[in-house]
């Protein structure tokens, strides 16, 4: 036995209606991304420490005079302002393609300063010790530069979130 009433009728009236979209209603989806990349990390990291060498290295030997002398104590490695400029010249590059997060620019010049460094580590007197370097310091150069072409290898970390919101314009 079936009892119908008019409130019952109107309520499902209202039921059926309130599923249906809205006129005038609107689908907002927002998006966001984030990526971290290892290689942006450590070459930052090692700018900042070629920046650092560089400058005390310079400040320390001066450029108002020759550039190959004097030869001064850094970090307990010596150096003179050649190889503060080119410690600077290095952190420079490695700190704009960093910012930049341009892998294959921090690969490229990793890949030259491991190459460099390691000829240094086998012929300390290149350059007829002009640059005033010790084989310690390329052999850690080559360690570092080799840690930055490692991570200029690993792929980039992404993550995206995407929201949707229904917004009513009416």
């Amino acid at each position: 036995m079936d009892i119908e009433s008019d409130r019952s009728a109107s309520i499902d009236k209202r039921d059926r209606t309130s599923s249906l979209p809205k006129v005038g209603a609107e689908t907002i989806v927002t998006s966001r991304t984030i990526e971290f990349s290892p290689a942006s990390a450590v070459a930052a990291l090692a700018a900042v420490m070629l920046l650092l060498l560089g400058g005390i290295t310079l400040a320390r030997a001066g450029i108002d005079s020759s550039l190959d002398e004097p030869i001064v104590s850094v970090a307990g490695f010596t150096a003179t302002a050649i190889l503060g400029l080119i410690e600077i010249g290095f952190g420079l590059i490695f700190l704009i393609a960093a910012l930049a997060r341009a892998r294959t620019a921090i690969l490229f010049v990793a890949i030259i300063g491991a190459v460099t460094a390691l000829v240094v580590v086998f012929q300390p007197t290149v350059g007829e010790l002009s640059l005033g370097i010790e084989r310690g310091f390329a052999v850690l150069a080559t360690i570092v530069m080799a840690v930055i072409v490692v991570s200029a290898l690993l792929p980039s970390i992404k993550r995206q979130s995407v929201v949707q919101r229904m917004s009513d314009t009416a």
